[in-house]
Protein backbone atom coordinates (compact mmCIF):
# COMPACT_ATOMS: atom_id res chain seq x y z
CA UNK A 1 0.00 0.00 0.00
CA UNK A 2 1.54 3.28 -0.94
CA UNK A 3 0.16 6.21 1.06
CA UNK A 4 0.22 9.64 -0.46
CA UNK A 5 1.70 12.81 1.32
CA UNK A 6 -2.08 13.89 2.51
CA UNK A 7 -2.78 10.61 3.76
CA UNK A 8 0.54 10.63 6.15
CA UNK A 9 -0.90 14.22 7.49
CA UNK A 10 -3.78 13.05 8.04
CA UNK A 11 -2.72 10.11 9.97
CA UNK A 12 -0.44 12.28 11.90
CA UNK A 13 -2.91 14.74 13.29
CA UNK A 14 -5.29 11.66 14.26
CA UNK A 15 -2.23 10.48 16.22
CA UNK A 16 -1.75 14.35 17.57
CA UNK A 17 -5.42 14.35 18.69
CA UNK A 18 -5.16 10.99 20.56
CA UNK A 19 -2.25 12.03 22.02
CA UNK A 20 -4.53 15.53 23.67
CA UNK A 21 -7.22 12.84 24.41
CA UNK A 22 -4.65 10.31 26.34
CA UNK A 23 -2.89 13.25 28.42
CA UNK A 24 -6.97 14.52 28.67
CA UNK A 25 -7.76 11.16 30.15
CA UNK A 26 -4.33 10.43 32.11
CA UNK A 27 -4.56 13.73 33.93
CA UNK A 28 -7.97 14.47 34.15
CA UNK A 29 -7.73 18.14 32.81
CA UNK A 30 -9.37 19.79 29.50
CA UNK A 31 -7.94 22.51 27.64
CA UNK A 32 -10.76 25.39 28.08
CA UNK A 33 -10.91 29.41 28.08
CA UNK A 34 -11.66 31.40 30.97
CA UNK A 35 -15.27 31.08 33.10
CA UNK A 36 -16.23 34.69 30.94
CA UNK A 37 -17.00 31.97 27.72
CA UNK A 38 -16.20 32.65 24.05
CA UNK A 39 -14.83 36.10 24.60
CA UNK A 40 -12.68 35.27 26.51
CA UNK A 41 -8.93 35.68 25.84
CA UNK A 42 -7.75 33.65 28.76
CA UNK A 43 -7.26 29.80 27.80
CA UNK A 44 -5.60 27.75 30.43
CA UNK A 45 -6.06 23.68 31.44
CA UNK A 46 -9.43 23.31 33.57
CA UNK A 47 -9.78 19.96 35.80
CA UNK A 48 -12.52 17.50 34.89
CA UNK A 49 -14.71 18.33 37.80
CA UNK A 50 -15.31 22.23 36.56
CA UNK A 51 -15.60 21.40 33.38
CA UNK A 52 -17.59 18.01 32.82
CA UNK A 53 -18.85 18.56 29.75
CA UNK A 54 -16.46 20.02 28.12
CA UNK A 55 -14.20 17.06 29.16
CA UNK A 56 -16.17 14.53 27.39
CA UNK A 57 -17.09 16.03 24.61
CA UNK A 58 -13.57 16.44 23.89
CA UNK A 59 -12.86 12.83 24.77
CA UNK A 60 -15.36 11.21 22.70
CA UNK A 61 -15.15 13.45 19.79
CA UNK A 62 -11.63 13.86 20.16
CA UNK A 63 -11.42 9.88 20.41
CA UNK A 64 -14.29 9.35 17.37
CA UNK A 65 -12.31 12.14 15.22
CA UNK A 66 -8.59 10.58 15.73
CA UNK A 67 -9.62 7.09 15.34
CA UNK A 68 -11.24 8.21 12.08
CA UNK A 69 -8.38 10.15 10.82
CA UNK A 70 -5.97 7.19 11.28
CA UNK A 71 -8.15 4.71 10.19
CA UNK A 72 -9.60 6.01 6.60
CA UNK A 73 -6.36 5.95 4.63
CA UNK A 74 -6.63 2.17 5.18
CA UNK A 75 -10.23 1.62 4.41
CA UNK A 76 -10.83 3.84 1.11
Amino acid sequence: MDLSTVEVVRIAVGLAIMAYVGYCLANQKVWVRGDIGLQSNVFAWGTKEDNEFVFKLHVIAGTAFGIWLIAAPFLF
